[in-house]
């Protein structure tokens, strides 16, 4: 069994500014690039059939939508490493609760929205300098849904399937 998380896409000015930022920050750190998206709810080990109608069902139900964003933070792992911060409310706060109701029984998921903007182990010091003049937007617009398997490797992740709002 594979393992999926359903993500929410970036709409095309949003994804623009953020693959520059990931794009950018890979460089700096020798990390891996990868799409940039906000994790709804992950490690999913299930079929993808069973999430496909799901998934396709909640993206009709969902207008594109923006988000506020707080601050560039960092954390002590691999997947956490750097990231943007967003207030959790509205449209969001809904989607994660939609798919917890629906996947709580297979896997507990702690979400807190973000945008992984680095993927590896960083010192604050190396964070520090990559980080110190970047500019980050202060909203982020979301227009669908994808489910991606993922993994360990970054560089194999793989979109799906996807569905715009």
């Amino acid at each position: 069994m594979s393992s999926f998380s359903i993500w929410l896409l970036l709409e095309k000015e949003s994804r623009s500014n953020y693959r520059q930022i990931v794009k950018t920050i890979s460089k700096r750190l020798k990390a891996p690039n990868f799409e940039p998206h906000c994790t709804i709810y992950g490690h999913l080990n299930t079929d993808i059939e069973i999430l496909k109608p799901f998934v396709t069902e909640l993206a009709k139900n969902y207008n594109q939508f923006s988000a506020s964003v707080k601050k560039i933070k960092s954390g002590d792992s691999y997947s956490k490493s750097l990231y943007v911060s967003i207030k959790n409310s509205g449209a969001l706060n809904q989607l994660n609760t939609i798919c917890k109701n629906k996947f709580n029984r297979l896997k507990k998921y702690g979400f807190d929205p973000h945008i992984s903007i680095a993927y590896g182990i960083y010192s604050k010091e190396e964070i520090y300098v990559t980080t110190k003049s970047l500019i980050i937007p202060s909203h982020v617009v979301f227009n669908g849904l994808s489910i991606v398997k993922t993994g360990k490797n970054v560089k194999s992740w793989e979109t799906v399937f996807q569905r715009q709002f």
